[in-house]
């Protein structure tokens, strides 16, 4: 993970840490992508049950 050289103080005390912050920095956040046919609400009541289903067990 690109966050574990990090101290809980927040300080860049090596190289290893701030190559990683500068990667965290220069890399844009991806957007997530949600497919419309998952929310319709036929999908959200099929899986309603398929849970009830799985958790009756």
């Amino acid at each position: 993970m690109v966050t574990s050289s990090f101290t809980k103080n927040f300080i860049l005390d090596n190289k290893k840490t701030v190559d990683s912050f500068s990667k965290i920095i220069s890399t844009p956040a991806e957007s997530v992508k949600i497919h419309r046919t998952l929310t319709l609400p036929k999908r959200v009541r099929q899986g309603e049950i398929r849970l009830k289903q799985i958790l009756s067990r």
